[in-house]
């Protein structure tokens, strides 16, 4: 099977308006566009609703009639959605690359696939680490959600609190509400979704401060921190940015997480409370270098690329046809 130095980023823009998903496919593309060419990678979106996986004597990932999976190349699936059917295809094509010849950038890590997504289950293997993380209840589904509410009392108090969805990101749908009565009806709300919340204590703090590691070894760092007023750091939602933070507070934490999960490529975002780091969660190659302020959105594409290449460069693995 050929190799390709192409990476294709498997997006679902159902989720978001178009002009939003306009903008960012704009950024990205632009922001792509020279690291590929300095490191000689090709770059693309192709959005989920316009391929079938398949299998037959091997998996197949059909778009406009060619099987993308003939050759052998590099994928990120944006796996996460707020419709749950959506999420449930969405995996079926993660995989089935993931089954496949081709390299699935997503499983930078070993261990379980919901260690790269599901906020839940990172929490609870940082804490077995010994890595400090907020005080977090999952809510029951459906009408048992409110069977949560005894145990978000018990661990985490009258509030205020943080609700959001174990598995989606950039800010998305994150509510901060200041007492129990407005997060009883706010949960109200969550448990007619169809997806699963979790809920956290509020930390203030002045900031999340991401660490960018890429084979072990630390690449780059960005704080993003909130607008006036504001409680999300996220960029997408209004927050602002500043490249390469000290790191040393957390560096050590984080090398131990890297170890634990064997991750060849891994981002740890950290809220910087006045008591200190704690852990938010972590992401793989969904957590790109795009994002970024320059000089660390360079600096984390020039180790991010020849870690791809090393990945095409390997043997295919054994479960591969």
């Amino acid at each position: 099977m050929a190799n390709e130095r192409l990476v294709t980023w498997i997006c679902h823009p159902d989720d978001f308006l178009p002009e939003y998903v306009d903008k960012i496919t704009e950024q990205m593309t632009e922001r792509w566009a020279e690291p590929c060419a300095r490191h000689g990678f090709a770059f693309r979106f192709i959005s989920a609703n316009e391929l079938v996986p398949a299998c037959d004597e091997r998996p197949r990932l059909w778009h406009d009639g060619v099987d993308l999976l003939r050759t052998r190349q590099a994928y990120i699936v944006d796996d996460v959605s707020g419709d749950p059917q959506a999420t449930h295809f969405l995996r079926g094509i993660y995989r089935a690359i993931d089954a496949s010849d081709s390299v699935l950038l997503n499983r930078s890590l070993v261990g379980p696939e919901c260690l790269e997504r599901d906020k839940l289950a990172i929490l609870a293997r940082a804490s077995t680490l010994g890595v400090r993380v907020p005080k977090t209840v999952a809510l029951p589904f459906g009408r048992y959600a409110r069977k949560g509410l005894d145990v978000v009392r018990k661990e985490i108090g009258e509030g205020p609190y943080i609700l959001k969805a174990r598995e989606m990101g950039i800010g998305f749908g994150v509510l901060k509400l200041d007492s129990y009565e407005q997060l009883r009806a706010a949960v109200d709300i969550a448990s007619q979704t169809g997806q699963s919340y979790i809920v956290q204590e509020y930390l203030p703090n002045k900031g999340d401060l991401r660490v960018a590691m890429v084979d072990g070894k630390f690449a780059a760092s960005m704080l993003r921190s909130p607008a006036e007023g504001a409680y999300l750091a996220n960029i997408t939602q209004g927050g602002s940015s500043s490249a390469n933070p000290d790191v040393a507070t957390v560096l050590g934490d984080v090398e131990r997480i890297v170890a634990d999960l064997q991750a060849g490529y891994l981002c740890v975002d950290w809220l910087l409370t006045d008591d200190g780091p704690v852990l938010g969660e972590w992401g793989t190659a969904m957590a790109e270098f795009s994002s970024m302020p320059e000089p660390a959105r360079s600096q984390l594409a020039d180790a991010f690329f020849p870690w791809v290449g090393r990945l095409l460069s390997e043997p295919a693995p054994a479960h591969s046809a």
